[in-house]
């Protein structure tokens, strides 16, 4: 259980799949996952018609994000009170003084680039890295251009979702030397967009070594064929699901992973309720 004094928040980001009741169970085990990390925000991906039943159980504010690709697939969550919406987030108030803007993005999930590596469907690492821009780096720039302006304004900001894209802060060739991720150093486009903004990645800000803390978010349940392999040993596992920040007077203190067992998560939620893993990362204000 994670403990917060009054100066800190817990921002989760967390696709729960198909609504959060697309393994059977019902939205309370999803409700249950937030609880657990005492989320007091949280980026939803594929909320599908769910987030104000999810906000209710919960006791949040809820406001449902009308954007592209997934159109109303993503919603934010939070005990604290929206001031201002975006095309891609909401502003909130954490007290009278401070605010935050959280914007949550959920990319296009297919071609996924990680199947084609595994499949050795390529003949150069270009080929997959231009495929990977190809399918979502425009998406993210429309986002990008939202946000962008409040960086430069000193604005707290926050960004989350399921980028359905590793990082290269992963695919490193310190990790590919230990033989993870293929054998390839990887330099994903959409993560180093987001870094070329002036955004960081909260969890390797917390776990910088990728090889001790893979923070791995796909898949909870390899195998199933919820949106990957059908079999469990042709399945890629990786980070997809990401928390990043800007701005004054944030500071990630701890980053964890919730998801079904004590070997792939800090967090354990059983039945987990979704294929992908939660992030959630508690934040210093001031």
């Amino acid at each position: 259980m994670l403990e917060k004094p009054g100066d800190q928040f817990c921002l989760m980001s967390f696709n729960i799949l198909n609504g959060g009741t697309h393994l059977g169970q019902p939205l309370e085990q999803t409700a249950a996952v937030i609880r657990l990390a005492q989320a007091d925000v949280v980026v939803v991906c594929e909320q599908w018609g769910n987030a104000e039943r999810l906000a209710d159980l919960l006791g949040y504010a809820c406001h449902i994000v009308a954007a592209p690709p997934y159109w109303e697939s993503v919603a934010v969550l939070s005990r604290y009170p929206i001031l201002e919406t975006f095309a891609d987030g909401v502003r909130l108030e954490l007290d009278a003084q401070r605010s935050v803007c959280v914007f949550g993005l959920h990319l296009t999930s297919t071609p996924y680039q990680p199947y084609r590596v595994r499949d050795k469907r390529y003949t150069r690492k270009e080929e997959v890295l231009d495929e990977a821009r190809e399918t979502r780096e425009q998406e993210l720039l429309a986002a990008l251009l939202e946000i962008q302006p409040l960086i430069e304004a000193g604005e707290r900001v926050l960004l989350c979702g399921d980028f359905n894209e590793p990082s290269h802060l992963d695919w490193t060739l310190a990790s590919a030397r230990e033989g993870h991720h293929f054998g390839l150093e990887m330099a994903w486009p959409c993560s180093k967009r987001v870094a070329d903004s002036g955004m960081e990645d909260a969890y390797r800000v917390v776990f910088p070594d990728v090889c001790r803390h893979p923070g791995y978010t796909w898949t909870s349940v390899p195998g199933l064929g919820v949106g990957g392999s059908e079999r469990a040993e042709d399945e890629v596992h990786d980070r997809i699901d990401f928390v990043y920040h800007a701005g004054p007077g944030l500071d990630p203190i701890s980053a964890s992973i919730i998801g079904e067992s004590c070997r792939d998560a800090d967090l354990v939620v059983s039945p987990f309720p979704s294929d992908h893993r939660a992030v959630a990362v508690i934040y210093d204000f001031d």
